[in-house]
Formats: C-alpha cells, structure tokens, sequence
C-alpha cells in the first residue's frame, strides 16, 4: 500500500497528539476583500493544523509545503490571507517568484495595488488596531513595521544569486533575514529532482535575457531551496524561521517529484473537484468538416448569441471573449500568428449576409450526427435568429463594431519594449494589463491571437471560445514507446483549462459564481456556463485531445451518450392506455415573496411603509341662541379647517425622522435591526 501525503494524515497525527483544530483568525477574514470559499478554507485549516504538528515534530526546520489546487480555485486570494498570517507572527520580508514576467506582474497588481479591480486585501489593512501597509520593494529594509516583498522571476532571481561573486550583499542579505517564499506555478521548480541528480550552480552560470525556459527550470531548483530556504546551509546548528509555500494546479507524475512533494502536499483540490463542485464552465468539443474560415464564422455566431442573451438577461458589462490559437510565432513559418490575424481581418473586414449558408449544411445532419459533433448549439443559435426574426445584417453589423482592430490582441508585439522568452510569444506591459483585466467594463479587447503565451498563470473568466486556427498534429511517445499527446496538444489542454473559468451572473436566487442549469440543458443560459473549443475533424487528433483532457480529469472517463426513448405505436394507438389517459402537470413560476433579497434595491423594490399620524383635534362647545339657532360662524369654520396634507419624509426635520426610524428598528424583527437585515440579504456577518 502506497504510503499517505501530508494532508492525508494531519486529522490522524491531530488526534494523536491531542490538539484543538484550528479555526481561520479574524484578521484575516476581516482583511481579504472576498470571502472564503469552502476549499479555501478547508485549505487554510489544514495549513493551521499542520503548523501546530510540525510544533511538536520540527520546531526548528524550515517549512516547506505545497498546495496543489486547480486552476480558478483562488490560489492568490489564499497567498493573500498566508501573507497577513505572517505578518501577525512577526514576519516583513516576502518574496514571490514565477518563471515568467507576465505572471509576476499580475500577481504584483493582486497584492500591492488598492485601486487595480483584482486587489485582494480591504483597505486598508487593519491588525492589531494597526495600519498596515503593503509594499513592493526591490530590495529589503533594515527596519520596516510594513509588509515587504519582492516580485521576480526565477530567472531574475538566480541571477541575482548568481553574481554573488561580484556583489555578495544580495544573497548574504536574504541568508540573514527571515523569509517568506511564494512559488507559484510550482511545477516549474523540480528539474534536478526530475532527474534525480542535484545541478552545480556554478555549471548554470548566469542566465542571458533570451535563455530558454529548460536553461530557466534548471535554475529554480537549486537557487531556491538550497541557497535561499535553506541558507546555503550556512547555520546548521541554528533554527532555521524561513518559509517556503508553492503553489499549482499540476504536479508532475514523476516517481522522483511524487516522493519529494510526499511529505508537502498540505492540500489538495484538484480540477477534477473543482469541476464536480459546479465552479467552472462545461468543455466542449466542436470538430467538423468546415474550413478555418467556417470556422471562425461558427465561433463569432456563438460570440454574437451569448452576447444577445447577456442583453436579454441585463447582465452587467458582459462581454464574451474568442481566442485563436496558431501553430507557430515567427513570421517565417506558415500558419504563424500575424498570418492568422491578417486571415481574421479579412474575413470581418467583408462580412456578408451569404457567408453564413454554409450553417444550412448543419441543419440537414441528423439529431444523433450534430450531438457527437458538438454542433447542437448552432442549431439553437439558428433557430434563435428564425424566430426572432433577425436579419444578418445586424448580425454583421455587431461583429464588425466588436472585433475592429483596436479590439484585438496579437501576443507577438513586434514593440521593442515586449518582452518574451526565447521561441515564444512577446508582450508589451500595456498588452499584460489588458490581458489581466478582460473583464473590466473598460476593458475593450474581444479576441486574442496567441501560441504559447497564455497557457499558465493566466486568470479569465470570460473566455468562451478557442479556435484551433490549424489541422496538423504532433504525437508523442511513452518511454515504453506507446503513443500520447503531443506537446501542442498538451499545451492546448493547458489554455483549456484557462478557459473553464466560470463568469459569475445573477439569475434568480441562485449562486453568481456556480453553475446554474446542470439540471436544466435546455435553459438558454445554459451557453454562458459552456466552454467552446473548435477544431477540424481529425479523428486521430480527436482522440488525443480527449484522451489527455481525460488524463486531466477535464472532461469524465465516460463520453456522454445521446438516448432518445418513444412509446411503442400500439400503445399510443390503444385509446385505454396510459398514453392517451394519464396527464401530466406542470407548475408555472411565480416570485416568492419571503425569497431573501440579493440587494437593497430588491428591499426598497417590495418595502411599503406607511405611518398615519395621529389627528389632532381641539373641542369646542356649541353655545345655542335663541329660537335654536347655532353659530354660524363657527359651524363653517369647523367644515373649511378639516384638511389633509401631505409632507415629504426628507422635510421631517432630521433629529425627529431620526426618532422615527428608532422607534420603528425596536419592532420585533424590523428590517431596520442589522441583524435582520444581513439575514434577509443572506450576507455572513
């Protein structure tokens, strides 16, 4: 029986050594800008548990611990509340490092930047009745109350490292301090144990801006643990405070990698979890006969339909996003990207209504052909049009205006300021931030055109579509010699996996960020919980597709089956049976009233108050004269001062509405108490 990891075995070595489970402190919840979802909180818990283990078994060794979790699960909102952690236990000085720039700068926005729409901590921070600040810095204070880190690359990083000859205050610096190390996409940092040898630094030599990403990895190993969270083992007899916490979504399925990470892994939470919780968009696979610039047209319809029902249904600032993916990057191979820009434009540039006939050849397929295709929403798409009666024109009118050029991103800048490792694509800074952002309402970009670029570190949400721009393919081997995916096929799987990222909208009182209709394939909704990836129709490149998605647990190990079941003509036809006797009902929606509300204006919407003050009167005695008569003046002037006026609550004089809203809050369960409140907006107190 194969041994257990780390986060198997806390709740046993919990119980052992009789100790209290932990719970999340409050400075933390209090200071991260969004609440906790369940894994990310299961993950802190353990994190917390584990520490008060390792108190008992090696108070005095570094710690070193992974959390491998898939990708849009919230890694970085989870280094967030590990960073005030820290802080709290006396902590300054952090550094985060990834092995590409484009990462480190998105990550740096998350984490420093309070008016970036991704910062992750309230501001401002508040612990201990304390402000505190959070600072990117390029090297450490002497004396800093605040929290300090460093953003860098690995290859940056061991650089720096490495020109200890020349200038060794760097490494000598970080060797006295106590760190916090954050390693994102940490699958990138096992080379050496990868090869089961340990690599000479000294043999490395110092890394050249164009050096490839395998010159990189060899790096990150080494510089890291053994020089840095190690200390170059400088202070055996010493305890060593310093922290190292990796995080990814894969961790390679090496016997070497599997056995180091062992004793690491504090948790997991992997896509094939995330997806059964209902976080992320379902993976479709669209392959057809059709050319590449059917195609894009079959793609740019779905762009154009989600779009209509995000109009339809008033989500806010929704905008749907396409990705092409080309083969190659330099202009001196076919089928690169400007290539496959140049052939898009074109195409948009000269729309016409007869360019969408060819989805005429969809509808003439059978129900059961269109169903293993992925095409059955074209089909609703088409018959969408039909009843709504809905002109091509505007169809094109919409593309047109949405994927102008301005609209668009090549990830190969020809800029001089892009940068890029060696034989992959180059972006600009300004090109990251929009990439970064690609949900913002002011963001405009709505197509991508991309090789190698996007295919880690990269967070979107409103990614529905990729469009496999070329139809050859690459095959791999086993060391036993079997076939598997090819690496354009691996790293196409791993843009996938950028996409399944749900886009969170209301509908009714479900959850904004889950999916809504698994139980209801129908609702046309359903399309904006669907991811899209559109191939041609190789069989042979099918199959690896699936196959490694499968490996993934992108998509489940059993293909779905369409069943179509009818009632047997002799029972329809017998006028006694059931078929022709029983009925069905069915209920029709209406709002509920005591449903909770979502927002205040959902309270103000259904929220009547009235108050009827009560009349004053003043009595008076009618004095009779003679032969019976009364005042007349009196008895008109009773008629001609009964009124009744109307005053404006915003009149009331301020100290006395004040009054009034008091003495109404003091009802027994008045909306107005914030207790009650919080209940009927189902918001966590």
């Amino acid at each position: 029986m194969p041994e257990k990891y780390l986060y198997e075995i806390i709740p046993d070595k919990m119980r052992d050594y009789r100790l209290n489970y932990s719970e999340i402190p409050t400075y933390i919840t209090e200071n991260i800008k969004h609440n906790l979802f369940d894994w990310q909180r299961n993950a802190l818990l353990n994190f917390f548990d584990y520490l008060k283990i390792k108190e008992k078994e090696s108070a005095h060794s570094p710690t070193h611990l992974l959390f491998n979790m898939a990708t849009g699960t919230g890694k970085t909102l989870l280094m967030a509340a590990l960073i005030l952690y820290y802080y709290e236990q006396g902590y300054r000085n952090f550094i985060f490092f990834v092995n590409q720039n484009n990462i480190v700068g998105k990550t740096e926005d998350n984490l420093t930047d309070p008016g970036h729409n991704k910062y992750l901590f309230t501001n401002p921070i508040v612990i201990n009745n304390k402000i505190v600040n959070i600072k990117k810095v390029e090297q450490f204070s002497n004396d800093t109350d605040d929290i300090e880190i460093i953003f860098t690359s690995i290859h940056k990083l061991h650089n720096a490292v490495y020109l200890v000859k020349e200038n060794s205050i760097f490494l000598e610096d970080l060797q006295e301090r106590k760190l916090v190390l954050l390693a994102d996409e940490a699958h990138h940092l096992n080379a050496d144990t990868r090869a089961g040898s340990q690599i000479n630094l000294d043999l490395i030599g110092e890394l050249k801006d164009n050096a490839s990403a395998s010159d990189v990895e060899k790096s990150w190993e080494h510089t890291v643990t053994q020089l840095i969270l190690n200390r170059g083992h400088k202070y055996p007899y010493n305890p060593n405070p310093n922290v190292l916490l990796e995080f990814t979504a894969t961790v390679p399925q090496n016997q070497n990698v599997l056995k180091k990470y062992q004793d690491k892994i504090v948790y997991r939470f992997d896509l094939e979890d995330f997806l059964k919780a209902g976080f992320t968009k379902e993976i479709n696979l669209v392959s057809s006969n059709f050319d590449k610039k059917q195609r894009i047209l079959q793609a740019l319809l779905f762009n154009w339909y989600r779009y209509e029902l995000g109009l339809k249904h008033n989500i806010p600032h929704f905008k749907p996003v396409i990705l092409f993916r080309s083969k190659f990057v330099t202009e001196d191979k076919e089928e690169n990207i400007q290539a496959d820009y140049d052939f898009f434009r074109e195409i948009i540039d000269n729309l016409s209504a007869k360019d969408f006939e060819f989805v005429k050849s969809i509808e003439q397929q059978t129900l059961s052909a269109i169903y293993l295709l992925g095409q059955s929403r074209i089909v609703d798409i088409v018959e969408y049009i039909k009843e709504n009666e809905i002109a091509y024109n505007s169809i094109i009118t919409y593309l047109q205006d949405n994927f102008k050029e301005q609209n668009c991103i090549i990830t190969h800048s020809k800029d001089k300021s892009a940068t890029g490792r060696r034989g992959e694509d180059k972006t600009t800074s300004e090109q990251d931030s929009l990439l970064n952002s690609l949900e913002d309402k002011n963001n405009h970009i709505t197509a991508i055109f991309t090789c190698q670029r996007l295919t880690e570190g990269w967070d979107v949400l409103n990614l529905y579509d990729i469009i496999r721009m070329y139809e050859s393919r690459d095959e791999g081997k086993t060391s036993s010699g079997e076939r598997k995916a090819g690496s354009s096929t691996v790293s196409e799987v791993q843009l996938i996996g950028r996409g399944v990222r749900y886009y969170p909208f209301k509908y009714e009182d479900k959850i904004p960020n889950k999916r809504k209709f698994d139980n209801d394939l129908q609702h046309e909704l359903r399309i904006l919980e669907e991811f899209y990836f559109h191939s041609d129709k190789n069989e042979r490149y099918i199959s690896e597709l699936k196959k490694e998605l499968k490996r993934q647990k992108l998509l489940p190990e059993k293909e779905k089956q369409l069943k179509l079941f009818d009632i047997k003509d002799e029972i329809k036809n017998d006028k006694n049976s059931f078929y022709n006797k029983q009925f069905i009902y069915s209920n029709s929606k209406t709002d509920n009233p005591n449903k909770r509300k979502n927002t205040l204006d959902d309270i103000l919407h259904n929220w009547e108050f009235e108050y009827h003050v009560p009349t004053v009167t003043i009595s008076e005695v009618h004095l009779i004269f003679e032969k019976g008569k009364i005042d007349k003046n009196l008895y008109s002037s009773e008629i001609q001062d009964k009124r009744t006026f109307k005053l404006l609550f915003k009149h009331i004089p301020r100290h006395i509405a004040y009054k009034a809203l008091n003495s109404i809050a003091k009802r027994e369960r008045s909306i107005l108490r914030f207790n009650f409140l919080i209940n009927e907006l189902a918001i966590e107190s």
